[in-house]
Order: C-alpha cells, then sequence, then structure tokens
C-alpha cells in the first residue's frame, strides 16, 4: 500500500506572534506623525510670506520705473523678469500705486495719469479702467504684459516654472536683444495671443463689463435665425364666400361661426321682441286714457 503523502498549503504562514505596542508607543507615534503634518504647513506657509515679501519689493522697485525719460534697456528687461512671480491682481497694485505717485500705471512710461491731468472728468471720459493712464497706449502696453501673468501664486506653482514675459512690440524695438529661450515662430504665435486677449480686454472695458467675464465668442455671432411665417390662406372666390358680419376683409376670426344669408341673429331677435312689448303696452296704455 502506498504512503500518502500530505497536501502543503501553498499560501505563506504569518506568524502570529506580532508584537504590540504599547501605549506609550502609539502614543509617541502619533505624536511624531502630527509633528510632520505641522512642520510641512508651517514650511508651507513661511514659504508663501517668503513669496509675498518678495512681490512687494519687487512692486516698490517698479514704482520708482523708469529713472530717465526715455527708458534704458536695464528697467525693461528687469520689468519683464520681476513680473515673471505675479498674479493680475499684483499688477493692479503696482497700477494704483503708481497712480497714488502720480505716475503713468505703464511701469515704463513717467508721465503723469489722465486722473492727474484731466481731473474729475477722465472717470467718465476714458472710463475708469482708462484714467489711471497716461494715454491708450500705455494701457494697451498694460494689458498686453497683464494678459502674459499667470492666476496661480508663485509659491503654488511648480518649482522654477514662470511665464515668459515680453514686452509690447512698440517697446522691443527699443529695447537691445537679449537671448530668448523661445524661438521666433513661438514668439510671434504668443505675441499674436497676446494681441487679442488685449484687444478683448480694451473691448469689455468700453462696454464696461469686467475684462476676466468677458466672453468675445458669445457677445455677437454671425447666426441670423428667421422666425416661421404665418400662412394664411384666402378664399379663392367670392362666389363660394359666406357674407358674415364678423370677417374682416374676407377672414373669419377664431372662435366665431359664420351665419348663412337670411339667418338672424339672437341678439337682433331679442331687440325685435321687446320692441313688440313696448308697443302693445302703449296701445294698452292708450285705449285706458280714452
Amino acid at each position: 500500500m502506498a504512503t500518502r503523502v500530505p497536501v502543503k498549503s501553498i499560501l505563506k504562514h504569518q506568524n502570529s506572534t506580532t508584537p504590540r505596542l504599547t501605549p506609550e508607543e502609539t502614543k509617541a507615534e502619533k505624536d511624531r506623525h502630527n509633528y510632520a503634518i505641522a512642520l510641512a504647513h508651517a514650511h508651507r506657509i513661511q514659504d508663501q510670506k517668503d513669496w509675498e515679501a518678495r512681490i512687494l519689493k519687487a512692486i516698490e522697485i517698479l514704482i520708482e520705473y523708469p529713472s530717465s525719460a526715455p527708458f534704458t534697456s536695464e528697467e525693461a528687461n528687469s520689468l519683464t523678469t520681476l513680473v515673471q512671480h505675479f498674479q493680475p491682481s499684483d499688477l493692479d497694485a503696482l497700477v494704483e500705486e503708481r497712480v497714488i505717485d502720480r505716475k503713468c500705471g505703464y511701469a515704463l512710461c513717467g508721465n503723469a495719469p489722465r486722473s492727474v491731468t484731466m481731473g474729475r472728468e477722465a472717470e467718465w471720459k476714458v472710463g475708469k479702467g482708462g484714467k489711471d493712464f497716461c494715454s491708450k497706449t500705455c494701457a494697451r502696453k498694460s494689458a498686453y504684459v497683464k494678459t502674459q501673468l499667470s492666476e496661480i501664486p508663485a509659491w503654488e506653482r511648480q518649482l522654477g516654472v514662470h511665464p515668459t514675459v515680453i514686452l509690447h512690440e512698440d517697446d522691443r524695438s527699443k529695447v537691445d536683444p537679449q537671448p530668448q529661450s523661445k524661438n521666433l515662430e513661438e514668439e510671434s504665435q504668443q505675441s499674436a495671443a497676446n494681441a487679442k486677449l488685449t484687444n478683448d480686454n480694451e473691448l469689455a472695458l468700453e462696454r464696461g463689463e469686467q475684462a476676466a467675464s468677458f466672453r468675445p465668442k458669445q457677445v455677437m455671432t454671425d447666426r441670423i435665425v428667421e422666425k416661421a411665417a404665418t400662412v394664411y390662406k384666402p378664399l379663392s372666390s367670392m362666389s363660394g364666400a359666406i357674407i358674415s358680419s364678423t370677417a374682416i376683409e374676407g377672414y373669419e376670426p377664431r372662435g366665431v361661426k359664420p351665419k348663412a344669408d337670411g339667418e338672424k341673429d339672437d341678439s337682433d331677435s331679442d331687440d325685435e321682441g321687446d320692441d313688440d312689448e313696448k308697443a302693445e303696452q302703449a296701445r294698452v296704455e292708450a285705449n285706458e286714457h280714452d
């Protein structure tokens, strides 16, 4: 008789003698975990404060620009470098601070804004957004820079990834050429996109709308939808028409049944009956007087 070999399990046997942590060790492990979370949040808050201080320092530097009437190439390059970390709201803060300092909102222009030169009439003559600049050209240049800024705060962006900001083509011709990381084709495409966004923002301001809520593709479309015309079917000839007092130019209003010739109206018959009763009553009264 053959000996039967016992079947072995393919599952790995786990050690049932797992060490258990004491209450003190469990509390210490939980404290280490909470400390790591608190430290991560503290580093994040400190990083945000550092970026905010850096942006504030950049605004303070750009308030003093330009140092001379025609801005220098160093100032232009510094502007494009400093605003890389900005959000659109940070550029709005820069414009506001420059206007308080009685300077044009565009950082490379040292002229006085129209809110100073034109007084209180500037807001209703050129609009709320245009009064912070000395001219429409500077307002367009500032909007051109603003459209390139990222809405994501600098402390939440990927490390070292910031948008490449270029100046308006009118100012680029005055700046010494600098090596760019992008080729000419990419730069031209970005310039075209920025110019389109700038024009869209200007149109929104002219209509009194917020530039952030502006949707140029939903303002006006060239699609015209005509309403379906009501088709009237007049009578083919007057010979077969039923002459009715309620018909209007050959058409019978809805809900009114036309009456044939010789058919009397109920209202007419009632009136005739009333007249007969009145005549009979008058004869009776006359006979009584006689």
